[in-house]
């Protein structure tokens, strides 16, 4: 169910603030609403945050090099907040030292690319066997250095007023220049009209062969500084539990800190605004009280206007189901929470898509073994309860259909697959009721029927609804109605379609008769009353024949059911084709190669299976879920509503426990 919602006044002295805010923060039960009407500067606030940047870059460097976790080690750590916070210095030490070392990485870094590019620069001029800086002008001659296109060597050669040195051969040739200081304009000129590019020596001692050789031994030397370096940051990776407690730590801080900001002040006092749920009421105010007495504490209902965060509340049961609707959206405030009508259809319907014994029974162990080892939190944990009642269902479903891990009733793989499947038969309770693979239709037909149920579920749930705010016109006309119009055109063409697909069910005319008539009433509901707040007759009637049209797309939600039957089928069949692959490793006749085929079929088996599983189960999830969002939630479902964020411990790395006493 939607929890309601408390709009909450409170006013308080200043110097109260930071402490009621602290307790606040660890009551977790009141979500502030900004009241300042700008961003104050607030120096310990910017002092924090960039803390918190700093801490995540240095987690972000060490990260490659810390001790990987462990798939079934625990989600977060526990740990006190106070303890948390004693990580802070030692890990404000440890960020310098990251930091510092990152620095140096990076100097280094800049230093060697320019050094290798002044290397590529200087290659050229390996010919040239004079120091670079030899090449200087003089009051009597002028030296152009530079390169020079091929093509117009020929008519740099051809200068008389020019001295041209060639220094190799290429596309383009490095060249020194020489002319009298009175020429050096005249040259100027000449260079323009041809492919010239001019070049400064770096400034390095010796020739450029030997200003090569320096900065290979440089680059060397730096490559060594920077191994050195890293060798110092990878060390910093046993520390990373330290850098993430402190990140937590830092991060309650800061938001506490930008709570205080979204506060409006007077002289002596200030006000928080907030939203609080009906049911912490009291919690709250006995945490302010637990602070002080001198306050004013106020709560109201939401007036018009005002949008409530949406806050749902279920039992321990329904509550990992959330999350589901959660990937969808959250319904607003006011309406009607849909998870606990979802629930049943989405265990139900997600053990049919998998439908196999096995593969239920890997999914169930494999979720409970992840919820008792990981302690997961947050999404994770109801995902991973929801898989854990989806591999219960699916035992369920696998057993009423006659599979386990592929193996069938029906011998179709070979080899050991067909000994158990062999047992299976003598057995004559697998499959316990309905064996897809030989009885193809009734299996198709149950998914439909399951449909109907479930497409009328969800008018019987938007209609219960609008009984509940007082609107009964919208209850029958525009839910009640579908639900006569599906029921009655399903039940009264039963034995037309059945006879057509080949499975006649013969149905008495005192049951299709009167369920045609249901559909009719239905259907005449529709198309008088579907616009009925409109007073034009004409256009009425044409509102009413606009939602007759949705006759078709109830007909086609119906008909999207048989993903039900194509999924739950295709996981058998796969998991036959994986088995049959699989003994075929078995068939030599060589008693080595029996041995080793038979160790290579276990090893297969298990990878495929595996692989098996864990596509299918997330394609029942995604489907499953489509389903409900589409099928289920369309009849009465209204998104949209604001998450419910209240101050409190927002941690990524540790699970705050209370102190201990």
């Amino acid at each position: 169910m939607i929890v309601a919602m408390k709009r909450l006044s409170l006013v308080a002295l200043k110097s109260d603030q930071d402490a009621l805010l602290d307790a606040l923060q660890k009551a977790g039960t009141v979500e502030i609403i900004r009241l300042s009407d700008g961003d104050a500067p607030d120096g310990e606030a910017d002092e924090i945050n960039a803390r918190i940047q700093r801490l995540s870059e240095s987690i972000g460097a060490v990260k490659p090099y810390a001790k990987k976790a462990g798939f079934l080690s625990p989600q977060k750590r526990e740990m006190t907040l106070s303890g948390m916070r004693e990580y802070v210095p030692e890990a404000e030490k440890t960020t310098g030292e990251i930091e510092e070392l990152l620095h140096t990485q990076t100097r280094l870094l800049a230093e060697r690319e320019k050094a290798a590019a002044t290397r590529v620069s200087l290659e050229p001029w390996t010919g040239l066997c004079v120091p670079m800086d030899a090449v200087k002008n003089t009051s009597r001659v002028h030296y152009f250095v530079g390169l020079c296109a091929s093509k117009d060597v020929p008519r740099l050669q051809e200068q008389d007023y020019i001295e041209a040195e060639l220094l190799s051969e290429g596309a383009t040739v490095p060249a020194i220049l020489a002319c009298r200081a009175d020429d050096m304009r005249a040259v100027q000129a000449f260079l323009k009209t041809i492919d010239w590019q001019d070049y400064v020596f770096p400034k390095m001692d010796g020739t450029p062969r030997e200003a090569i050789e320096a900065l290979d031994r440089r680059i060397a030397e730096i490559d060594r500084e920077y191994a050195d370096a890293q060798k110092q940051l990878e060390t910093h990776g046993g520390e990373i539990e330290t850098l993430q407690n402190a990140l937590d730590a830092e991060t309650i801080d800061a938001d506490r800190l930008r709570a205080r900001g979204d506060l409006s002040y007077t002289a002596y006092a200030f006000v928080l605004e907030g939203w609080v749920r009906s049911d912490e009421v009291e919690k709250t105010e006995e945490t302010v009280r637990s602070v002080t007495d001198a306050y004013s504490f106020e709560t109201r209902d939401p007036i018009e206007g005002e949008e409530p965060p949406s806050v749902v509340k279920n039992n321990k049961f329904v509550t990992p189901f959330e999350e589901v609707q959660t990937l969808y959206s959250r319904p607003t405030y006011g309406t009607i929470d849909g998870t606990p009508y979802m629930t049943p259809f989405y265990i139900l319907l997600f053990g049919l898509m998998l439908s196999d014994t096995g593969y239920g029974i890997l999914l169930m162990l494999g979720s409970w073994l992840y919820i008792k080892k990981k302690k997961p939190t947050g999404m994770s944990a109801g995902i991973s309860r929801v898989l854990f009642w989806g591999g219960l269902s699916t035992i369920v479903w696998g057993v009423l259909t006659g599979s386990f891990f592929g193996i069938t009733r029906s011998p179709a793989s070979g080899g050991v697959f067909d000994v158990i499947a062999g047992f299976f038969d003598r057995l004559g309770i697998f499959p316990a009721w309905i064996d897809p693979m030989q009885n193809s239709m009734a299996m198709l037909g149950l998914c439909f029927g399951l449909g109907v149920l479930h497409i009328v579920a969800g008018y019987l749930v938007g209609a219960i609804d609008r009984f509940s705010k007082g609107d009964w016109k919208s209850a029958i006309f525009d839910q009640i109605s579908w639900v006569l119009i599906t029921l009655g055109l399903v039940i009264g063409f039963l034995p037309a379609i059945t006879g057509m697909a080949g499975t006649p069910i013969n149905l008495p005319q005192t049951v299709t008769m009167p369920a045609l008539i249901a559909a009719a009433v239905g259907a005449a509901m529709v198309l008088l009353f579907k616009g009925r707040e409109k007073k034009n007759p004409f256009k009425r009637l044409t509102s009413g024949l606009g939602g007759l049209y949705g006759i078709t797309g109830v007909l086609s939600d119906i008909l999207s059911y048989a993903r039900l039957f194509a999924l739950g089928i295709a996981t058998g069949v796969i998991g036959q084709v994986f088995n049959m692959l699989a003994n075929m490793l078995t068939g030599s006749s060589n008693i080595v190669m029996r041995i080793v085929g038979a160790v290579m079929c276990i090893v297969l088996v298990i990878a495929l299976h595996t692989f098996n599983v864990a596509i299918n189960a997330l394609g029942a999830f995604v489907h499953c879920a489509r389903l409900q969002y589409v099928e289920f939630y369309g009849k009465f479902y209204e998104s949209g509503g604001k998450e419910f964020r209240p101050l409190s411990y927002n941690t990524k790395h540790v699970q705050v426990t209370k102190e201990q006493i």
